[in-house]
Formats: structure tokens, C-alpha cells, sequence
């Protein structure tokens, strides 16, 4: 593959107090988790260093597909490290996916930051995923040749609605097991989840079972930004048959302290009670697979809950 070992000089930068620096891109290897931690450290505040280094050891534990990087890039101004963008990298049904994540370059070498994607959207297989970028970045993401998977969020109190004669939910861990219920590729699907504290759950009706994979997650609310606990929708099959199952999917989240379930969407789902908004933590893909309304898979919000 063209990412292995991938380097490129970008010679030297001129800095306004007169310093110049020879400026590297280059993928991340693990003798830069601490420069790469402390960075991500300084540009994402709600996380410490800690927390970076866990992430950055569990992208290189877990299984991903051969011949891409496993971490992601950098830009190096010497040997400090200036700019981070990781890499999920992942096979859903034989295709592979990338979710762009945790994308950040000091002040000084921001003009540089584009050229941390640039060898990655070279590969035309893949179907890269962009969540919730900040809004200033929009106009940047569509110029590259994303476009949005989703517009906006629908917030839904799905325990409300009616309910689903004979559904029964269950929750996958060490005493239930996906397997003979769903296809292989959803088992592992549900397993990888659940094993990163997701809530990966089967609902069993008369004419089949659905898997379904939320992340517990705070919202803010009202004057003083009160946090309301809710659950985001990380995976379904597909929306129609959330909305058809959500009201035994919503009280079983709200015995769970999750009364409200945040879904990516372009609009409100029918017969869910909740509202739309709309141009609210919009969703991006580029690639040949459009991914499926609400489906997160493999994406920093499912796998480390930012």
C-alpha cells in the first residue's frame, strides 16, 4: 500500500519571530505517543494526556485491516511534534472504512493541517467519515469532496412511544451471546462495541432479531448547561426499523438512566416523539459507500466516547 512508511519533508517553515524549522509529515509510529498525547492533550481540554495515551494504545492493540497506518499522522517541526491527525481504520463486510479523528495543528503551522489528509484520501476504496467537525471546518471538508451523511440530529424519547407487542430486549456481555441470532459480521460487530462500553443489545421479535449498539453520552441543557444523560445511536440496521422498535428499545434504555436517544438524521423519524435539528453536528463521508443513517461503526465516539 502506498500509506506504508509514508514521509514526506515539507522543508522549512518561517516562523513570525524569525526561527525557521524543517517540517515533517509522516505517520505516527509508537515512539511518538507521549509528543502526539501531550499535543492532543493541549487541543482537545475535556481529555488529559492519560486519557490520548489510552487511545493511542488501543489503536495499536486492536485488529485493522493490513497496508494502512495504524495511528495516523503528524507534523513534526524538529523532533516536537505540531499537528496529529489519527486514524481509525476498519472492515466493515469486506469494505474498508476510515474515520478522520481528532484533527488538530498549533496556531503557528494551522496553514500546514491539510496536508495531514491529503495522502490519505488518495485511496479511492476507502469511504472516510467525518463526526460532528466544528463548524468553521465545514466549507474546508466540502472543498476536499465530502459530503454530508447526515444534516442534522433528531433528540427522541423513544420510551414514549407505542409499544411493540412481543419484543424483547436483551443485552449482549459474559452471559448473552450474539452468535445463531445474527450474522457473523454484525457478531463482531456487537462484540467490538460492547467490549468498548457500548450497549450492544438484540431485540427479539416474532418475525426476527435486530441488533442495535448505543454509547451513553451527556448533553447540555438550559441557562447553566445542565447534563442530561442521553444515548446515541451508534448502529442499526436501518432507521425505519429503529422507529418500528422504539418503544421497547426507549424503556429499556430508560431503566438505564438513558430516557432520551440522540440519532443522526436528515429528519425526524416517523411515529418517535422528539424534534429535529437540523444543521446540528452534521455527519460527512467520502468514498464509494454511503454509509447508513446513524451508523457511527468504528468512529472515536463509539470506540472512546468523546
Amino acid at each position: 500500500m502506498i500509506y506504508e512508511g509514508a514521509s514526506n519533508d515539507l522543508g522549512k517553515l518561517d516562523h513570525p519571530n524569525g526561527a525557521s524549522h524543517r517540517i515533517r509529515c509522516r505517520q505516527i509510529n509508537s515512539s511518538d505517543f507521549e509528543g502526539v498525547a501531550n499535543l492532543l492533550a493541549a487541543g482537545f481540554r475535556r481529555h488529559d494526556r492519560r486519557y490520548w495515551l489510552d487511545v493511542l494504545q488501543y489503536l495499536g492493540d486492536r485488529k485493522a485491516p493490513d497496508g494502512f497506518p495504524r495511528y495516523g499522522y503528524m507534523l513534526a517541526s524538529g523532533t516536537r511534534v505540531v499537528g496529529v491527525l489519527l486514524l481509525i481504520f476498519a472492515t466493515l463486510q469486506n469494505r474498508v472504512r476510515c474515520n478522520l479523528s481528532s484533527w488538530y495543528v498549533e496556531q503557528d503551522f494551522r496553514a500546514l493541517a491539510p496536508l495531514l489528509v491529503s495522502p490519505v484520501l488518495k485511496c479511492k476504496q476507502v469511504t472516510f467519515l467525518n463526526i460532528w467537525p466544528a463548524t468553521n471546518t465545514w466549507s474546508t471538508i466540502e472543498a476536499m469532496g465530502f459530503d454530508r451523511l447526515s444534516g442534522g440530529v433528531f433528540l427522541c424519547a423513544p420510551a414514549l412511544s407505542a409499544r411493540s407487542i412481543g419484543a424483547k430486549i436483551v443485552l449482549i456481555g459474559d452471559s448473552v451471546r450474539p452468535e445463531g441470532y445474527v450474522p457473523q459480521c454484525e457478531v463482531e460487530l456487537l462484540q467490538d462495541h460492547e467490549r468498548r462500553g457500548c450497549l450492544s443489545i438484540l431485540c427479539h421479535t416474532r418475525e426476527d432479531v435486530y441488533p442495535f449498539i448505543f454509547r451513553r453520552r451527556l448533553i447540555r441543557h438550559g441557562f447553566k448547561y445542565s447534563l442530561i444523560p442521553c444515548a446515541q445511536l451508534i448502529y442499526c440496521r436501518d432507521l425505519e426499523g429503529f422507529g418500528r422498535l422504539a418503544g421497547p428499545i426507549g424503556r429499556f434504555l430508560a431503566i438505564r438512566g438513558m430516557p432520551l436517544v440522540l440519532v443522526g438524521a436528515n429528519a425526524a423519524i416517523p411515529n418517535v416523539i422528539g424534534k429535529y435539528f437540523d444543521n446540528k453536528s452534521p455527519v460527512y463521508y467520502k468514498g464509494p459507500d454511503r454509509p447508513g443513517l446513524g451508523d457511527l461503526l468504528y468512529t472515536d465516539v463509539a470506540l472512546f466516547g468523546v
